[in-house]
């Protein structure tokens, strides 16, 4: 109304309402009250509704993701152990190829070494050393060859009675007799393979006597034969 611009308590807050009726003017400030209200009860109720979903999302997120890891972690452990049995299992392969050619070699070279005329010399010096130790003078003397030489210190030959005499002698008169064979030296006569020269520093005990020097075994063996004889023995 005209009158209310001039009252200062409402002149700010005056509005022309044109030809409006109090009823209007009460129902049309009532309606955007009302959509205001609704409007704020719809965001609410949208509102609650994601945050409903979202804290339904957190719920459940939470176990997918345990899940998830759970399944991410316990593959990456069988792979872990896979890859360690594998691991193991070439290494084991390896060692075990390595200790069966190291193992065949070995075999080889010692099938060989044994086949070798070495080693039966050695073997033969191994008997002469035993015979002389036992004293047995019928084991020694099949060692020797029928052409039985030996030379002292002295130069002087001996055949093959004499020393096999002497050795007896030797047998009857000492209760220990000790032999040791040390820094021996074989080698194959290269005119003929049934020669072998067998030289090494000798010891030899008898009871508290003991008597060193250089000993020399010329050996020689029949055509055929594998057994080797003395034919030559020299004592420096």
């Amino acid at each position: 109304m005209p009158e209310c611009y001039g009252n200062p308590d409402v002149k700010q807050i005056a509005e022309n309402v044109g030809n409006m009726t109090l009823d209007e003017i009460v129902t049309e400030l009532k309606e955007p009250k009302k959509a205001a209200v609704e409007a704020e009860t719809t965001a609410e109720t949208g509102a609650g509704e994601e945050a409903g979903a979202e804290e339904n999302n957190v719920a459940e997120n939470p176990n997918t993701e345990f899940e998830q890891e759970f399944k991410k972690r316990y593959k990456d452990k069988l792979d872990f152990r896979i890859r360690i049995r594998i691991a193991l299992y070439t290494s084991i392969g390896l060692v075990a190829v390595l200790i069966i050619s190291s193992l065949f070699f070995t075999y080889e070279k010692l099938n060989e070494y044994y086949k070798s005329e070495e080693y039966r010399v050695k073997l033969f010096i191994k008997d002469w050393k035993y015979a002389l130790e036992m004293k047995d003078i019928f084991k020694y003397k099949d060692l020797l060859d029928k052409d039985y030489q030996y030379t002292e210190k002295s130069g002087k030959p001996i055949n093959f009675d004499e020393r096999s005499k002497r050795i007896e002698k030797m047998f009857d008169t000492y209760k220990r007799i000790s032999v040791k064979a040390d820094d021996m030296k074989i080698t194959m006569d290269t005119s003929s393979v049934n020669y072998a020269n067998v030289t090494f520093n000798q010891t030899i005990s008898l009871d508290k006597k003991e008597e060193k020097g250089k000993k020399t075994l010329r050996l020689f063996r029949e055509n055929g034969s594998a057994k080797w004889k003395i034919f030559r023995e020299v004592f420096e």
